[in-house]
């Protein structure tokens, strides 16, 4: 079994900052040259997190909101 271990490094504005790596992710396993497997994708630490979304304005709006409703910043 072949496994590649690559990163992608991203700076957030904090709380709420939503980022779209689908082309960081996509150009990567394009360079890999892999035909066929998995991608597992990682981010260190308590404040953040990963989703799957459809990339979309709305969403760039109401999923902040959510959050904010949810686990208040203050």
């Amino acid at each position: 079994m072949k496994i590649i271990t690559k990163t992608i490094e991203k700076r957030s504005r904090g709380f709420t900052d939503i980022i779209d790596i689908t082309h960081d992710v996509q150009n990567l396993v394009h360079a890999s040259e892999v035909q066929n497997g998995q991608v597992l994708v990682f981010i260190p630490g308590s404040t953040a997190g990963i989703t799957t979304i459809e990339y979309e304005p709305g969403l760039l709006q109401d999923l902040p909101e959510l959050f904010e409703k949810i686990a208040p910043q203050n």
